[in-house]
């Protein structure tokens, strides 16, 4: 039995659903990111968890105990959210002690406690200023620790750094997987970035339009997404027209060239398909014993520690990443070349049905 069972989880508003079918269960201290994009039902999933929201159907059990309808101060979840919702006439230390306050907890044992959390976010010097003399990422470490002051069963986070500068947001995420890790804490994290949701998770859960595409870790989601919207959504994709040739030798034909993948193919003989390959697995140049395709440079664009090749292929094209360094030998703009990539980094994208 897993610590956090989320069963079947639907909700519906008016004839809208915005959570169809969600199933998912989370291991004790495990770190699971919900990732898609505005609209994909993942915020209204994380509310569904914490009570904000009742499912339409579906069950949602906390270490064996169904809290599918009880109300949220019962539930032994903390939650933080975007916009950090802080008591503006409230010091920080009375920020993070107000749950334990409300729970009854003796003012010197809150105190205490709120000065501990104070420590663990990094920040023991701040307990007496009040959240207008902080700034942004200090006033989410505060929301995290009163989060945490009630020690909650599961930690929920929603979209909690998306208000803070790109530097920041690197900075406070690393910050987040240390605390959790430390805590142990069960933890679900709601974003758009998939650059968060890669770097803090155990596993990811990718969501379109209401129901999950797939659950994995960051390394399964990335390099073998199940779906075609799981493979556009995380990380930069070409995508070639192509047609099978021969379904159990893994040849396809794109446009006059001939190409090798991992057989068996899931498409049959003269089908046309879809071909996937990520522009880390090209390389300038032919390759003996690779696929070779050749096409012509149409821009090059620099991006700091990779350089991007566009080259056009027919009536598509594809780029390449190129590790940048000082004597990396780039092709010229209109030059005919040929991109290599190994069998086993192209795939046939499968259309969910």
């Amino acid at each position: 039995m897993a610590f956090l069972e989320i069963d079947q989880l639907t909700k519906q508003f008016g004839t809208m659903t915005a959570v169809s079918g969600f199933d998912l269960d989370v291991e004790q201290g495990e770190f699971i990111s919900l990732l898609g994009p505005s609209g994909c039902g993942k915020t209204t999933a994380l509310r569904m968890v914490a009570g904000f929201e009742r499912p339409t159907s579906g069950a949602i059990c906390l270490n064996g105990r169904d809290i599918t309808t009880q109300p949220p101060n019962q539930r032994h979840i903390g939650m933080v959210f975007q916009s950090y919702a802080l008591f503006p006439n409230m010091t920080v230390a009375d920020n993070v002690g107000f749950g334990l306050k409300l729970k009854g907890l003796a003012a010197a044992d809150a105190r205490r406690r709120a000065g501990e959390l104070l420590e663990l976010i990094q920040l023991p010097d701040k307990g007496k200023s009040y959240p207008y003399q902080l700034s942004g990422g200090q006033q989410q470490r505060v929301a995290l620790a009163r989060a945490l002051a009630i020690e909650p069963q599961v930690l929920l986070l929603d979209e909690p750094l998306s208000a803070l500068d790109a530097k920041i947001r690197v900075e406070l995420r690393a910050e987040i997987r240390r605390i959790q890790q430390q805590l142990h804490i069960t933890t679900l994290y709601v974003t758009h970035d998939q650059e968060e949701a890669m770097s803090l998770s155990d596993r990811v859960v990718v969501m379109n339009k209401g129901f999950i595409e797939q659950v994995g870790t960051p390394f399964e989601i990335y390099n073998y997404p199940t779906t075609a919207f799981a493979a556009h959504f995380v990380g930069q994709l070409n995508v070639l027209p192509g047609r099978v040739l021969d379904a159990a030798a893994g040849r396809v034909a794109v446009g006059d060239q001939t190409l090798a993948l991992p057989p068996p193919l899931p498409a049959a003989d003269g089908q046309p398909v879809k071909l996937a390959v990520r522009p880390e697995e090209l390389e300038i140049g032919a390759a003996e014993g690779h696929n070779n395709l050749r096409g012509v440079v149409d821009s090059i664009t620099f991006l700091g520690s990779i350089v991007r090749v566009r080259v056009t292929i027919g009536e598509a094209s594809v780029i390449a990443d190129l590790f940048n360094e000082r004597l990396l030998d780039l092709p010229k703009m209109s030059e005919a070349v040929t991109v290599n990539f190994p069998a086993h980094a192209g795939w046939i994208l499968e259309e969910r049905g």
